[in-house]
């Protein structure tokens, strides 16, 4: 079971990379919390995972297990397919909400956000469209992408980490907070 512990760490170190390296985004920072890996991973974090895979392995996963057997192959298989172009596609509608959203945030509060160059002027041509921008704006606005990712933060091209929110302070999220990190 313990193997569990260790997957889940390293997806978790993984995923954070490949948040900052596509995105330039900081999903969570464990920095503060004792025994961290680059602030991407920490013990009582991992441990919290472990436990819960371990409670969803022995609790949930057989009750879907039997679900699934009653479901013929062929529905399985073609749900399989739908999901997966599904999660597809929102994982590429997220990309482009997030690049909208810094070329936003870099021209509305003159940020120099790192990684933003590499599409900027590309983006905000495409924002400047009548269409593009009313669709952007409906669908993909500043308190939907602050509801979606409440805790995101960004790094300046100096090094220095920006909280989003500390920006767009009146926008709420969805929850409220049990405690607030530390911002250095």
């Amino acid at each position: 079971m313990h193997g569990g512990f260790i997957i889940g760490s390293v997806t978790e170190y993984v995923i954070s990379v490949i948040g900052e390296l596509l995105f330039n985004i900081k999903w969570w920072d464990y920095s503060d919390m004792p025994f961290n890996i680059n602030g991407r991973i920490c013990v009582w974090f991992s441990i919290f995972w472990g436990l819960l895979a371990i409670y969803l392995m022995t609790h949930i996963n057989p009750k879907v297990d039997k679900l699934l057997d009653k479901i013929p192959n062929r529905i399985l298989k073609n749900t399989t397919i739908v999901l997966t172009i599904f999660l597809l596609f929102d994982f590429l509608i997220t990309c482009f909400a997030l690049k909208m959203f810094y070329v936003r945030l870099v021209n509305n509060y003159d940020l120099d956000i790192q990684g933003v160059d590499r599409y900027l002027a590309t983006y905000t041509e495409l924002y400047e469209k009548p269409n593009v921008k009313k669709f952007v704006d409906t669908y993909f606005s500043d308190e939907k992408i602050m509801k979606t990712f409440p805790n995101i933060k960004v790094t300046k091209k100096d090094g220095t980490i920006i909280w989003i929110c500390d920006i767009l302070k009146d926008i709420q999220p969805y929850y409220f907070r049990i405690f607030t990190p530390r911002v250095r």
